[in-house]
Parts: C-alpha cells; structure tokens; sequence
C-alpha cells in the first residue's frame, strides 16, 4: 500500500511522520510531496501531549540535544480572565510535556528522519498521484463552499516579537485584553518562530486595526511584524474517496486552548483505523471532536474577563447548543478530583473526554473564574 501526503506544514509533517513510523513492519510505502517554494507557517506552535512523543520514538528528538529549539510546555497560564481570580493555570500532568516549537525546524527534522520519501515538487493536481490514498495537507483552501464556517468570537490577530525574556517560562500564556486576548509562546529565542511568538487576537467588529495596535503596544513591549485575517472552519467532507484532508486544509480554529496539532493526532489515528483496521469513515467522528473543541472555546468565553468591553458583550453572545457539555460542566461542579488522571489525559477512553478534554479541565475552569 501506499500514503502520500502533499504538503509539509504542521499536519503534513506529522500524518507522514505517524504513518511511516507506525507502518514501518507493514509494506506501506509513505512519500511526502512538498512545494519548497511555499514558506512554513512562522507562527510559534504549542502541543498538547502526543507529539513530543512520536517526535522522541521517530527522530530521537531530546531535551538536551533539541536541534529544533523546542521548549517545555507544563500547562497553560491564563490571564484576567473571569472575575474571581487574576491568575489561574490549567496543569498538564506532572510526569509529561508538551511543547513549544518552531514549525520550520520541525519541518527540517522530520522531513530528514530518513522514514519516508520526500518529493519536491510544485504538483497542483492531486488526482494525478499514483497512491492509494493522498493526505491533502495543503493549508488553508482558498474557496469555503465545501466548508462549514464556525463560531468564533475573534478573527484576527497581530503578531509580534516580545523584548523581554521567556527563557523561564514554561508554559502558553494566554492574556485577556481589552480587545480579545494574547497568547505568548516562549519559543526559543534562536528560533525562527520567536519573531510571531506573541499574538493579540481579536474581532474587527469591535475594534479596529489601529485600536487593536494602539492596545497591543500600550499592554506590551513588542516589536509589531504583522496583521492577519483569520476564518474558523471544518470541511464538509474529511474524506473524499481517497482523499482524506488535514492540517488546515481540514480545519481552522483559534488558537486558545493550543488544539490544532492534538486535532491532527486524533484524526491521524482514526484515519488509521479507517485504513488498515477497516473502521467505518471517520469523517462524522472528526467533525463532531471539532465541534466539542469549539464549544470548550466559545464556553471559556462565556465567563467575561476583567474588562467590560463591547469585545466582551460580544464573546459572551454566542451560543452553545450541546448538551454534553452542559453533563460535563455539570460534574466537574460537583466533583472534588484535585489530580489530573493520566488515563483521563489523551489515553483515556474517548468516553472520558470531550473533545481533548477530561472533566478536570473544567473544573480547572470553573474554580478559576467562577462556577457558571
């Protein structure tokens, strides 16, 4: 059998990677086809748990060596969000790490792990790959029509370069502001990412691009290097015969919560079962796990921040027509669990989480910002 994957951003390096590295006792054959002309996505990436792991059994990456300046990644700090505490942080477990990378040198690393063909090539026409199923991981499409546009209360961001140092800190931050809210993704300071590493996202329905600046520059000390639009979507069709889409050629949401990459994973691993285990198309399955991830989203917003802004107003408007979420939220305010369980953590059952999600991470929530 052969895999091939077009594309070699985030979603393309790793279904390669994943598919070459699990296949690799069975006869599959796994090629990368890659335009080298297309620029990797500059923007610091942050994982959930999955990753570091496939990246240390397939290249040998490690903390000490770390050819593609990653760093630790312990949780998620949030920032005057709610109006019951300032601070409040959503831990990982203790005995894993996530991380924090460069998508260009996480490119480089796994595109020379030696797993797998790689191709360049300028190839537009998909059809004319000679594979048994082709992974379009080509970014984010240019047309909508076959796309669900989803609800999101920002979509837009600036980029930027901090001036001060994050060597120290190991973990995503994630800051409310007046207009959205700003991630900051210590990347390492020799990585190309660290100049897009702090991002102030938010809506041009309620700000506009110079307010949004004006704030950025008045709340941090950064060098500003771009404006970017963004749309929140999922395709309508995950697999089209022997098509399966990923990467952000399957979906786009912002990046609070860091869900992407663990998104890509999941639909990974479902499209191998797909394949090899003969598991009906996953296609509903993927969509609804997006789905959950958007809800969780739109629920941290549900809570206001401690700024009382027509930003604000708005992120609290949007609906969350689950009731799902409702039990989740519902037993984690009843229960007392103070441990995050591992077993509940990304290798649990799919019945234990919504979406990424164990009911401790909302209970994280609901005692960080109010039992709402």
């Amino acid at each position: 059998m052969k895999i091939a994957v077009v594309g070699a951003g985030n979603g393309g390096s790793f279904t390669a990677l994943f598919y070459a590295w699990y296949g690799r006792n069975l006869d599959l054959e796994v090629e990368l086809i890659y335009n080298p002309n297309t620029e990797p996505e500059r923007v610091g990436q942050a994982t959930l748990l999955d990753p570091p792991g496939l990246l240390w059994a397939a290249t040998g990456f490690n903390w000490y060596e770390n050819k593609i300046h990653a760093t630790f990644k312990s949780g998620i700090l949030y920032d005057g969000w709610g109006k019951k505490k300032d601070k409040f942080f959503h831990p990982f477990p203790a005995d894993r790490m996530a991380m924090h990378y460069c998508p260009w040198e996480m490119q480089k690393s796994i595109l020379e792990s030696g797993h797998f063909k790689v191709t360049e090539s300028e190839l537009l026409d998909i059809d004319s790959i000679d594979a048994d199923y082709v992974f379009d991981c080509r970014g984010k499409p240019k047309d909508y029509s076959n796309y669900k546009i989803l609800k999101n209360p920002t979509n837009s961001a600036i980029l930027a370069k901090p001036k001060w140092d994050l060597t120290q800190t190991h973990w995503s931050s994630h800051i409310a502001t007046p207009d959205g809210w700003t991630f900051v993704i210590p990347t390492h300071e020799d990585s190309p990412s660290h100049d897009y590493c702090v991002g102030y996202c938010y809506s041009d329905k309620c700000s506009t691009d110079i307010e949004a600046e004006y704030n950025f520059r008045n709340m941090f000390d950064v060098d500003i290097k771009k404006h970017v639009r963004y749309k929140n979507y999922v395709a309508n069709k995950p697999i089209d015969g022997r098509v399966i889409l990923n990467g952000n050629r399957l979906f786009f949401l912002e990046p609070l919560e860091s869900s992407s990459t663990q998104t890509y994973f999941e639909w990974i691993k479902m499209t191998w079962d797909y394949i090899f285990h003969n598991k009906k198309d996953p296609s509903e399955e993927i969509k609804e796990y997006i789905n959950q991830t958007q809800n969780f989203i739109l629920w941290h917003y549900k809570f206001g921040s401690k700024y009382n802004t027509d930003f604000w107003e708005h992120a609290k408007s949007f609906d969350i027509n689950d009731d799902l979420i409702n039990q989740y939220i519902n037993f984690a305010k009843k229960s007392n669990e103070c441990q995050v369980l591992p077993e509940l953590y990304g290798g649990g059952s799919k019945n234990s989480l919504y979406g990424q999600w164990p009911p401790y991470s909302f209970k994280v929530w609901l005692d960080g910002v109010g039992n709402k």
